[in-house]
């Protein structure tokens, strides 16, 4: 596996000019509550989001500024339009506060010997099949961290390790969005073409070329898989007979159990397959391409004790019978 350490040093940049907010001059759960309005947009939701009443939000929001001096929020009749330039910037430092207090929870939880915590994982669609491979590592060695997996695309997976939504995150190491995070390896994503025998015949492989006229079921265009599935057919020189598109894998593989549809599919999808005596999977040739899939995080420093318990568990973690 490549380990890569890239340019940015922290995802979240305030400006040189501002200080941060003090955490002991203001209740911490109070920046809790503007990253919950910033992310809701809505006074109601966010209130409910973070389970308090509208009012003592919206108070603790009105506390906020006046401690700080200026306006953090652009408030309209209708509700909330958005925050002003300054809110925007104490939303960064409120992010990055909160982000550190929960790793010095963390440190200390480690000292004990008892690492404890939740991480929030971004993997894209094409991952799904074979992320467990690398959170059954995880608590293998760490049976107190809880993990949830989140379905993101790969610029949802980039938004939320900018935001601190997300702790990290799986998806295609070659997205340029990707070049400011740290990343770690951990397959290489290679493509089958998988459809009932009577519309592939009886081949072990299948060139771009001759796929392209296949009845093609595909994730939709805001996949990053898409593009570069589009990327090799242009490649190739053809148009490829796309008939049906679907944002999720259940949803192109039931057109492809249908009979009716082939797809274009990373070898990590074929466990989601039933056994089934007409649907064959054929390699795709001519060319034989592949694209590294791994783990994503804030290049921070130093890192959490979850991160670093994550990125141990991704050196650990089996992928190859899956790839």
């Amino acid at each position: 596996m490549e380990m890569r350490a890239l340019s940015r040093h922290a995802i979240l940049r305030p400006s040189v000019g501002m200080r941060p907010p003090h955490p002991s001059a203001m209740n911490l759960r109070h920046l809790s509550y503007l990253i919950a309005l910033a992310r809701e947009g809505h006074f109601g939701r966010a209130a409910e989001s973070v389970h308090v009443s509208q009012p003592a939000l919206s108070a603790a929001i009105s506390q906020l500024e006046q401690e700080l001096g200026v306006p953090l929020v652009t408030r309209t009749r209708q509700g909330v339009e958005g925050l002003t330039a300054e809110g925007r910037e104490v939303l960064n430092w409120s992010q990055r506060i909160l982000s550190d207090v929960e790793a010095l929870k963390q440190t200390l939880a480690q000292m004990k010997g008892q690492l404890k915590g939740h991480l929030r994982l971004g993997v894209i669609p094409t991952a799904e099949p074979i992320i467990a491979s690398l959170t059954r590592a995880l608590h293998d060695r760490h049976p107190n961290i809880t993990v949830t997996v989140l379905s993101r695309t790969s610029q949802e997976i980039e938004r939320g390790l900018e935001d601190l939504s997300l702790e990290a995150g799986v998806a295609y190491l070659e997205d340029k969005r990707m070049e400011d995070l740290a990343a770690l390896q951990l397959y290489l994503e290679r493509y089958v073409v998988v459809g009932s025998a009577s519309l592939l015949g009886d081949g072990d492989s299948i060139s771009w070329r001759d796929a392209a006229k296949l009845p093609l079921c595909l994730l939709s265009r805001d996949m990053h898989n898409r593009l570069l599935i589009d990327q090799h057919f242009d490649a190739a020189g053809v148009v490829p007979q796309v008939v049906a598109e679907s944002n999720t894998l259940m949803g192109v593989l039931s057109h492809v159990r249908s009979g009716a549809w082939c797809s274009v599919l990373p070898r990590t999808v074929l466990g989601l397959l039933e056994r089934s005596t007409d649907l064959r999977v054929v390699a795709l040739r001519e060319p034989d391409v592949v694209h590294p899939v791994g783990l994503l995080y804030a290049p921070r420093k130093p890192l959490s004790p979850l991160i670093q318990a994550l990125t141990e568990a991704a050196r650990r973690a089996n992928f190859s019978d899956a790839v």
